[in-house]
């Protein structure tokens, strides 16, 4: 059980799989983000969803023993670093982190699955800043000037989520319907 959580490099996995491997890539992004693109064959089971009930379904689901691999993937490798102590925690056996996430597995010219419907998160979040500084500054001269402190406070929040790599408008962006998947019971009805 003391078994290190490994990374494995994007190129890696590949090889893995041209050698007739089939390994386990799960994808641990918010739904929007998966939904925009993704790591061909990997398979989406958001860091947030993530416990120990939602983690067992997940392998009865797919047939996966807590001693057979399983690797990890989302954006840059933050949150899939997060992951995989959770599921070291629920009991997996061998669990890989794909290094630098979906933006190296891109760099490295891997196969990308994209849905040209969804608008990607990040862009959401510029429109939406953008929208709201321009809103707080108009009323910062047409209304009162305590408005301005407002666009103040927009700039805290982006040092906010720069420094933790949080960001509380991406938490509430993800919550607007066309962001949102179904829930983890419907995804395993389809």
């Amino acid at each position: 059980m003391n078994n290190p959580i490994f990374d494995i490099a994007p190129r890696q996995f590949q090889s893995m799989i041209n050698q007739g491997n089939r390994p386990y890539l799960i994808d641990v992004r918010m739904p929007v983000e998966y939904r925009t693109e993704h790591a061909e064959g990997a398979v989406q089971l958001p860091l947030d969803d993530l416990n120990p009930e939602t983690y067992e379904s997940y392998l009865q689901d797919h047939k996966i023993s807590r001693e057979e691999p399983v690797f990890l993937i989302c954006k840059s490798g933050s949150r899939a670093k997060k992951a995989a102590q959770l599921l070291r925690r629920f009991g997996h056996q061998k669990i890989g982190v794909v290094e630098g996430g979906t933006e190296a597995w891109r760099r490295a010219g891997l196969p990308i699955q994209r849905n040209g419907n969804f608008l990607p998160l990040e862009r959401q979040i510029q429109i939406a800043i953008g929208v709201l500084l321009i809103t707080k500054v108009a009323f910062g001269f047409t209304i009162h000037e305590l408005f301005f402190v407002a666009t103040a406070m927009i700039g805290v929040g982006l040092i906010v989520a720069g420094t933790t790599n949080w960001c509380g408008l991406a938490r509430l962006l993800a919550l607007i319907p066309w962001n949102r998947r179904q829930t983890f019971s419907e995804l395993k009805a389809v």
